[in-house]
């Protein structure tokens, strides 16, 4: 069983959601949605989120895949990162502030191991994550922090630059701005 020490729950999972994507995503996020919902962990870097919900609202910014063509949203960070399972090559965080993607591994344990070795943060160029907190507070289930400016609009990698926002509506307007990224 995958043992998450920090989580904080936000709501159960409904059955609908486990029974339709049993099968199209690892065992092992099957197991976390039954045994501990939709919720937050990583000092609330990590959130597990509605796949649904995200293919619905932004199903079209995730982009084309190098893989199969399937992307699954699973999970966002604090920092508004789409973190997607694709069957052929693992999970994959799209870092919208960064236009970048980084593969982050084949198993949601694995995810956890590396988010408790704090290679996690390193990986996804996160490190001002715990700064941010720090600075503005803990954030909401639905919130992350997001660049105000954008960096790729002239923003600085600052953590006063740094705003709560919702997170789809900054994957949206990031999307809107500066185009998808390809994985």
């Amino acid at each position: 069983m995958v043992e998450i020490a920090d989580f904080v729950p936000h709501a159960p999972v409904p059955r609908e959601i486990v029974d339709e994507y049993r099968g199209r995503v690892p065992d092992e996020l099957i197991e976390v949605w039954e045994n501990y919902g939709y919720g937050t962990f990583g000092e609330g870097f990590l959130r597990i989120i509605d796949p649904k919900l995200y293919e619905a609202e932004v199903g079209d910014c995730i982009g084309k895949t190098q893989g199969d063509g399937i992307a699954i949203p699973v999970m966002t960070t604090g920092l508004g990162d789409l973190i997607t399972w694709e069957p052929s090559v693992g999970f994959i965080a799209i870092m919208y502030r960064l236009g970048d993607t980084q593969a982050l591994g084949r198993t949601f344990e694995g995810l956890i191991l590396f988010l408790e070795d704090e290679i996690l943060l390193e990986d996804l160029k996160a490190e001002i994550f715990p700064g941010a907190v720090a600075a503005h507070g803990e954030l909401p289930y639905d919130q992350s922090f997001i660049f105000v400016p954008l960096l790729s609009m002239g923003g600085e990698a600052k953590v006063e630059n740094l705003h709560k926002r919702d997170t789809i509506a900054s994957i949206q307007v990031a999307v809107d701005l500066q185009g998808i990224i390809g994985h």
